[in-house]
């Protein structure tokens, strides 16, 4: 069998039980945990969300990405959110200080909520978003340590069982994930990660 075939069974809806949600963007992070996911034999449910965000090539690719690997994927879209930030709606930059500039109100929530339903809907019992230290340390405070257990907190209680969310990538710099993704053959030419022109 070779390396391609190999790939094709690990994501095939048909041979095995998805045991892991990735929430997947595109960038840098989240395709370093499709590479993580296949290390540690899970088999994940790929999760893309179009709210609206201003850098679109980044689903775009995204999904161009998903797709050469022939892995299925489910985008979900969230409209009329009406939510002015860098990235969406009239792309006002915060500018307090307290956050990035590129901060998007609620935005992991949102995400993490989104596949929070769906887990529970697939009786998966673990989400993956890539969060990594950089995020942090740039005040994103949804891709915090403390976010990532408080967040745990409420899932406990959320549903008829408790779904774990897991951020693999908390302790790593963004310069870790780009060389961690050379390692696997990836270059940041065939991804999108940051903001592009924003």
């Amino acid at each position: 069998m070779n390396g391609e075939s190999e790939i094709n069974d690990w994501i095939n809806p048909e041979t095995r039980n998805y045991d892991l949600l990735i929430l997947y963007s595109g960038g840098a992070d989240s395709t370093l945990l499709l590479e993580l996911a296949k290390i540690v034999g899970k088999t994940p449910y790929w999760v893309l969300i179009d709210y609206g965000q201003k850098h679109i090539r980044e689903l775009d690719m995204a999904r161009e990405y998903l797709t050469k690997k022939n892995i299925n994927f489910h985008t979900i879209k969230i409209s009329n959110l009406k939510i002015d930030s860098g990235l969406t709606g009239d792309g006002f930059k915060n500018t307090s200080g307290v956050v990035h500039e590129m901060h998007v109100p609620g935005r992991n929530s949102i995400f993490l909520s989104c596949a929070f339903s769906i887990a529970e809907d697939r009786n998966i019992d673990t989400i993956w978003i890539g969060c990594d230290y950089s995020d942090a340390i740039n005040l994103f405070p949804d891709c915090l340590q403390s976010y990532i257990l408080e967040i745990n907190n409420l899932f406990k209680v959320a549903g008829p069982k408790q779904i774990k969310v897991e951020a693999p990538l908390l302790g790593f710099s963004k310069d870790m994930v780009v060389k961690s993704l050379n390692h696997f053959g990836i270059g940041v030419d065939t991804i999108f990660s940051g903001y592009g022109d924003l």
